[in-house]
């Protein structure tokens, strides 16, 4: 089973700027998590994992690694 999808997206404002958004991640389930920060993603990350797939013993470092390889900015 995959958990993981493989998404990295950027949002850009017209002018080529990031506009203010809120870091987001999606997880193979179909769950799409949304956190004001990358710290906050982490946590979220963690916490969704352990409890709606607790077979995967997800670790801080794993969490880390997927907010920093899949999650992308949403506008607000």
């Amino acid at each position: 089973m995959r958990l993981i999808t493989s998404k990295l997206r950027v949002a850009s404002a017209d002018d080529g700027h990031l506009s203010a958004a809120k870091q987001a991640w999606d997880c193979g389930c179909r769950r799409h998590l949304k956190a004001g920060s990358e710290e906050a993603s982490i946590a979220r990350v963690i916490y969704h994992l352990a409890v709606q797939h607790p077979e995967a013993h997800p670790t801080l470092e794993q969490a880390d690694e997927l907010v920093t390889a899949q999650a992308y900015d949403e506008p607000s």
